[in-house]
């Protein structure tokens, strides 16, 4: 083994342990959330709805989409394979995400609708690397165990994040999540998802949101704001300008809910 090699080796076993410390401290952060009746998780595509989940005291622990790049598609097919490729070694690879490499699964990288365009290259992990940190790939393991248990068995609030384009088919989407629901609908036990996304306008109109109720369990809100949630400022990029619109989004979201649900959720 040469000195490079070793040094990387130690360099990962310390990420692992930090992250084994900070994994057992989230686990202990949320662990009065794991009672209430719905579990209130993200679905993707990207990081934004478990920060605002996290924000606004909504999350109950974090799911396989809680950090990554990905579409419904591709959760469809996770789902439908009990995520038995996910971690399948001969599919992760490292490529260029800009300063800094990520590791994506090369499984799952075909999708009909279009979607951002590095929401399309492949389940990607943002910020775990499963081939060389062990916590992160005993983390994932954990995510994944968890989440086929649940299925069916707990009531969910998914929280999906659908990043706009030009090219965005509303109705396919609407259909994709819809299809992942008959998954967790089982008899005496209903999940929601909440889908939100967003419609720019000018600096001169009021944000607001619009709301949809969907029979099949799928709320969905056009939040119309003044800044895409992207770029190098973190107000922006993390949407924190528009906590607001959340906050009313939440409280309608809620209306929905079983009575016993608000009365059961336990808040920190």
């Amino acid at each position: 083994m040469n000195g490079e090699t070793f040094k990387q080796r130690v360099l990962d076993y310390l990420k692992s342990l930090k992250k084994t410390v900070f994994n057992i401290y989230k686990k202990w952060q949320y662990r009065n959330n794991f009672k209430a009746q719905f579990l209130w998780i993200s679905l993707g595509e990207n990081c934004l709805p478990d920060d605002i989940l996290r924000r606004h005291n909504r999350k109950s622990f974090s799911s396989v989409f809680s950090s990554c790049r990905s579409n419904i598609e591709y959760i469809l097919q996770m789902e439908k394979e009990a995520y038995q490729n996910l971690l399948n070694k001969e599919y992760l690879q490292y490529v260029n995400n800009g300063k800094h490499s990520v590791v994506r699964s090369t499984y799952y990288k075909n999708c009909l609708a279009r979607y951002s365009e590095r929401h399309m290259l492949g389940f990607e992990f943002s910020h775990h690397d499963p081939l060389r940190v062990k916590e992160d790939y005993r983390a994932f393991r954990r995510r994944i165990d968890r989440q086929l248990t649940y299925r069916g068995s707990r009531c969910f609030v998914f929280l999906y994040h659908h990043r706009i384009t030009d090219a965005s088919d509303i109705s396919l989407l609407r259909a994709n999540l819809n299809e992942f629901l008959t998954l967790y609908h089982t008899e005496g036990c209903e999940s929601k998802i909440v889908l939100f996304y967003q419609v720019i306008i000018n600096e001169d109109e009021t944000k607001h949101i619009d709301f949809t109720l969907h029979k099949t369990g799928l709320l969905e809100f056009k939040c119309y704001t003044h800044e895409i949630w992207g770029g190098d400022n973190q107000e922006i990029f993390w949407a924190k300008k528009d906590d607001a619109l959340f906050a009313e989004m939440f409280n309608i979201v809620d209306r929905y809910m079983p009575r016993e649900t608000l009365a059961n959720t336990e808040r920190y």
